[in-house]
């Protein structure tokens, strides 16, 4: 899944701007798009459409006005434009494979007992997302935006097929400006909890147990649907850090601190520091790693708003060269001011907004 085009009118700042993601030798929307621009000329916006029009099609959001981005307010999106309503249109492609997976899955779950519609096998999908209407809708109809709902069929059986079927299929993530170590993206929107640093420290640490206890011989083989998430968010994290580890838990030391989670230690080799003492880049890239990780994300749209937050120049490049890592077959729209980003990447992937 991957934005081949996009078009705003009378959204936010544009009254209309188009954008082509694609390669024009392959004729494939690329893997790598770059946004550059000053503040205030519509890059968070950009991918805010983006992320409003996929992720309800998708279903990661069921309205756009639930898109929780600052500076995003669906309801006054058009208030520049007297008597024009706000459109986002976008070219969305799949490869042959997710097109296979999507339709394979819904099969399996029993599409005609649960009465959906088999996916279509188009290619590209057009999407709409229209103000008054608040949903993103195809001009081929509903059958094509099944193409969409492929990690909704995988996530069904996850459970006796294991993650490999989350490789075949992808969905749309989206990091902001304000990301933190606890800006976790939720699997379902519906079960969104407030992430705090205990609940952090609890999950960690009990990733941590899982993973010694198949490490040691305890638990002798995974089953379908299980995975070291410890080892894979640690060896993520070094992929970007390569000397930080993670130390694991340690109860604190008050009596009066008996009921609360222990604290979680890193190590970036001369010093043990709590993960509340992450810095600014530790605690802007570690949503996204964990993310990857939890979600197995592979044929997926991830946005990234101002990929070099707090991050040193080497480590902003170190970064960006990790991303293919993280998953196969990803789209990423980044946005950035960095000239140490923009001087990694090829011309024909840079798009400057300048009106």
């Amino acid at each position: 899944m991957k934005v081949q085009t996009a078009q705003l009118s009378y959204f936010k700042r544009f009254r209309d701007l188009s954008l082509d993601f694609t390669d024009p030798e392959t004729g494939l929307a690329k893997n790598l798009v770059l946004l550059v621009g000053i503040n205030g000329i519509g890059k968070s916006s950009i991918l805010q459409a983006i992320a409003a029009t996929v992720g309800t099609a998708c279903g990661r959001i069921n309205h756009p006005e639930e898109l929780n981005w600052p500076g995003f307010n669906w309801e006054v999106s058009d208030n520049n434009w007297s008597g024009f309503n706000s459109r986002v249109d976008l070219a969305i492609e799949f490869s042959t494979n997710e097109i296979e997976a999507t339709r394979s899955f819904s099969e399996e779950i029993g599409s005609d007992k649960e009465k959906w519609t088999i996916p279509s096998t188009r290619r590209v999908v057009q999407l709409h997302l229209t103000k008054p209407n608040v949903r993103a809708i195809s001009p081929d109809g509903k059958e094509a935006l099944f193409q969409l709902k492929g990690r909704e069929y995988a996530k069904q059986l996850v459970r006796h097929r294991g993650f490999k079927v989350l490789e075949q299929v992808g969905t749309v993530l989206w990091y902001t400006e304000q990301r933190t170590s606890t800006s976790l993206t939720p699997e379902d929107p519906r079960r969104e909890i407030d992430l705090t640093q205990d609940v952090l420290r609890d999950r960690l640490s009990k990733w941590r147990q899982f993973h010694q206890s198949l490490t040691s011989g305890q638990i002798k083989e995974l089953r379908p649907g299980q995975k070291d998430l410890y080892k894979e968010i640690e060896s993520a994290y070094q992929t970007v850090f390569p000397s930080r580890i993670f130390e694991g838990p340690v109860p604190r030391q008050n009596i009066d601190d008996f009921l609360e989670e222990p604290w979680f230690y890193l190590s970036d080799g001369e010093r043990q520091y709590e993960i509340s003492e992450m810095s600014g880049g530790e605690r802007a890239i570690f949503p996204i790693l964990v993310d990857f990780v939890r979600w197995n994300v592979h044929n997926s749209i991830v946005l990234i708003d101002e990929l070099e937050l707090h991050l040193h120049p080497p480590m902003q490049q170190a970064f960006l060269r990790s991303l293919p890592s993280l998953g196969k077959n990803n789209q990423f729209i980044i946005s950035t001011h960095s000239d140490y980003i923009e001087e990694l990447v090829p011309d024909n992937c840079v798009f400057r907004i300048d009106s």
